[in-house]
């Protein structure tokens, strides 16, 4: 009997088992995306995941600005992380991140740089973090008001807006999407049917763009029933090839330009590019 318990013992040391099994927490990094321009001295939203398997358990992420000297936790229960940093220095930074789990420090698993200030045209990334990054089911606002919904963002190359794509909320009838210029000059009108969920418009005429030059991506709700995510752009997002600023989120009720902010509230649009 002594001899059999010990072989049991024995096996229940080396077998290997979900419990015993290491962690490898793994960091990752969705926002700013690499050799993006950010501005220099303002607020820029980095946006990323962590995951650890099937073991699960993440409980935050470090970042680093500055070759790891020293480190920013971020609280990353959920497995996403979002951090605002002020970039005060042109030129080259490199962001790096790592994950914990209660017991383990993993190593730093993504490293990526960004230009602060200048301008740069990097390869452009689809489908972009802000299209994919879809709102939980509680972003559904309760407004039943006519209102346009809009996104400030800037391109980072000539080319043209083809059309936008905006995620459906309780109301799924028909709409009309809008571009304008930053100063309220209407430059294109679509309209677009119903349609559940997510709904992709194609612009019959797509309009012409300018690097830096910032423009409004909109569309008309008649009765409310839209996705809105608050707190959201508390920093400017840079994803290639479009930046977004602070406050990007814009609405009017009053027909016409969109230019009033609420919360840093994003309602899930987003422009689409060519060349």
């Amino acid at each position: 009997m002594r001899r059999l318990a010990v072989l049991l013992l024995t096996l229940a040391l080396v077998s290997p088992t979900p419990a015993l099994a290491s962690d490898n927490p793994y960091a990752t990094l969705f926002s700013p995306t690499a050799d993006a321009s950010v501005p220099l001295n303002e607020p820029l939203l980095v946006i990323g995941g962590a995951f650890n398997g099937e073991s699960g358990g993440i409980t935050e992420v470090d970042i680093s600005t500055d070759d790891g000297a020293t480190w920013t936790p971020v609280d990353a229960h959920t497995e996403k992380w979002t951090l605002v940093i002020t970039p005060t220095t042109p030129g080259p930074l490199t962001i790096h991140a790592r994950a914990h789990t209660a017991s383990t420090t993993g190593p730093v698993t993504v490293s990526r740089t960004i230009q602060v200030g200048g301008a740069t045209t990097p390869p452009i990334i689809s489908p972009n973090l802000f299209l994919n990054d879809a709102p939980e089911p509680d972003a559904n606002d309760s407004d039943t008001a006519p209102v346009e919904l809009g996104l400030r963002f800037l391109p980072d190359r000539n080319g043209f807006l083809t059309g936008a794509g905006i995620r459906r909320g309780d109301y799924t009838g028909p709409v009309t999407a809008h571009v304008w210029s930053s100063d309220g000059t209407l430059l294109a009108t679509q309209a677009a049917p119903a349609a559940q969920r997510f709904q992709q418009i194609t612009f019959t005429a797509p309009v012409p763009v300018s690097a830096g030059t910032e423009y409004v991506v909109s569309y008309v709700t008649p009765a409310g029933g839209y996705f809105a995510t608050e707190n959201y752009f508390t920093g400017g997002i840079a994803q290639t090839p479009f930046y977004l600023p602070v406050n990007a989120g814009v609405y009017s009720y009053d027909g016409d330009f969109p230019a009033q902010t609420w919360h840093s509230s994003n309602y899930w649009i987003t422009p689409s590019f060519g060349v």
